[in-house]
């Protein structure tokens, strides 16, 4: 019988795919350390994780591993080099939570805009004189720079062209072609448009190393008064000079989905400023999307086991042949 762990909480629709299984022995359980999962893997014929690391320590361990199911798109907790030694695919959720973070990316760009952080503030203490029109900002007409034009970018894009804003689309993975057959400007790097765009909105994944992609001389070449967006990865920007920069007034406002730390530190230099709007990792914590990321990385679990693997969801790819 193939044995299933899944570590973390996923939606009763994922756990349904295990009814009429009777091949199939599986377990949910929360808050797992990597010790807990170190000391089941030998025993598994697939592991479903969230946010919990898995290091080549713990995948040295595995005995029969087909798949490690990752519940996101992100797998910077997860020794990928390791796996594709054992041979073992590791499986991301694909599309199942791009709308939720597109919509997300939507609200955050009219809620600095629209300075709905003061605002509510302004309705609490019944002051309705002190609040400035100037302050606030359409989305109509303004340039939208998308950096990363994969999942989540290229259905950013369609929901800001439907408020009359113009796009330049940067990621260097993807065709000019893709992204000019859509109406929209395309750039292989995202600096040489950076200083054009209203509103600069982050999708792509982080770098190996963890060094910023927006760090002070790219945030110093955003275009004054500006707006930056990240709800792809907290270690694509650099907290310090962003603040410096909104401190300042040389950028207008930020909305951020992701930090460097989570829980940040207590001296994040973000969470004192009124012209940032935070969210806590939220974008794809809508039902929907717990709906449609269950049942994906359990889908996918239950395909690794029955030797019909999607090669679409798996990352090493090169595992497969």
């Amino acid at each position: 019988m193939a044995k299933v762990l899944v570590a973390g909480i996923v939606h009763q629709t994922g756990r349904d795919l295990f009814k009429g299984r009777k091949d199939i022995e599986y377990e949910v359980l929360d808050d797992m350390s990597e010790a807990d999962i170190a000391a089941r893997i030998a025993d598994l014929d697939a592991l479903v994780v969230r946010s919990t690391p898995v290091t080549a320590e713990t995948i040295a361990k595995a005995g029969r591993l087909k798949v490690v199911s990752r519940f996101g798109v992100g797998y910077d907790a997860i020794d990928v080099p390791a796996l594709t030694r054992a041979g073992i695919p590791l499986t991301i959720i694909g599309t199942a939570n791009s709308v939720s973070v597109a919509e997300h990316t939507l609200g955050l760009m009219i809620a600095v805009a629209r300075q709905f952080r003061l605002h509510d503030q302004a309705v609490r203490d019944c002051n309705y004189r002190d609040l400035d029109p100037v302050e606030q900002s359409d989305l109509a007409g303004k340039t939208v720079l998308i950096i990363g034009f994969g999942r989540i970018g290229s259905r950013v894009a369609p929901r800001c062209k439907a408020f009359d804003m113009e796009i330049i689309a940067a990621d260097p993975n993807i065709p000019r072609e893709t992204v000019e057959a859509h109406g929209h400007r395309y750039v292989a790097d995202f600096r040489e448009a950076v200083g054009e765009a209203d509103f600069v909105t982050l999708h792509m994944p982080g770098n190996h190393d963890g060094s910023a992609v927006m760090a002070e001389a790219e945030l110093n070449a955003m275009k004054p008064g500006a707006y930056l967006i990240n709800t792809a990865r907290g270690t694509l920007v650099e907290e310090a000079a962003l603040a410096a920069a909104l401190r300042s007034g040389r950028l207008r406002a930020a909305g951020i989905d992701v930090l460097r730390q989570e829980p940040p530190a207590a001296d994040c230099p973000l969470l004192s400023l009124d012209n940032v709007i935070l969210t806590p990792h939220s974008a794809t914590l809508t039902k929907e999307c717990n709906q449609r990321v269950s049942m994906t990385c359990v889908q996918n679990a239950l395909d690794a086991i029955d030797g019909r693997l999607r090669p679409e969801y798996v990352v090493n790819k090169e595992v497969l042949g």
